[in-house]
């Protein structure tokens, strides 16, 4: 994944297992925060909307569209259940393998672009008004 996203980069292990240890740390502090809230509503089950207030608790607000957007995606998906034959689905496309190809390719420079930026007031904010 990372290859995909800093394609002109080379990366040492260091990095790779730093950037494996930064998302692993981010991850749990969204667990942890969420478990929280879940446990506050008298909730056993951590549910979306947990999630979601802990982006926000942790002043992540930039990426609560993105999550959102994501999570009823997701729930279109499952909606929709599994592709009984994906191999068909695959070659029913009305692509040629280079346009698929080509498609692929530029979906990975989005999103590649969309990492260099991040979402607009992503991370936690700047002021110390604690």
């Amino acid at each position: 994944m990372l290859e995909d996203m800093l394609p002109d980069s080379r990366l040492t292990n260091d990095v790779r297992d730093l950037f494996v240890d930064c998302c692993t740390e981010f991850i749990n502090l969204i667990s942890s925060e969420a478990n929280d809230i879940s446990g506050k509503d008298n909730k056993k089950t951590i549910g979306p909307e947990h999630v979601l207030k802990a982006l926000e608790t942790l002043q992540f607000q930039g990426y609560l569209n993105e999550v959102r957007a994501s999570h009823e995606q997701h729930k279109a998906e499952v909606k929709e259940g599994p592709k009984k034959n994906l191999k068909r689905a695959r070659t029913n496309s009305g692509l040629t393998p280079e346009e698929a190809i080509a498609a692929q390719k530029a979906l990975f420079a989005s999103a590649r672009a969309s990492c260099y930026t991040g979402p607009p007031g992503a991370g936690p904010s700047e002021s110390t008004g604690s």
